[in-house]
């Protein structure tokens, strides 16, 4: 379902979607942590995100944020 670097996101409102998230990197994001600041393309807004655990996390919502991906390209 996720590709290489292709992570399950979640914003600080709730949004699902699919980001790429490297771990030693980030071009379309500001690293805090455990979270990156960066735009939701759900909500439409600029914001806090952090990684769902795909062992813990149920597959409809895998499926869900699958569904969604920001841009590929900064």
């Amino acid at each position: 379902m996720f590709k290489s670097f292709d992570r399950p996101v979640k914003c600080k409102e709730g949004h699902l979607f699919t980001t790429i998230w490297m771990p030693f990197g980030s071009f379309k994001a500001v690293r805090l942590a455990n979270y990156r600041y960066q735009y939701c393309p759900v909500g439409h807004h600029w914001t806090s995100v952090m990684r769902l655990d795909q062992n813990l996390t149920d597959s409809k919502t895998l499926q869900k944020a699958a569904a969604v991906h920001d841009i590929r390209i900064p």
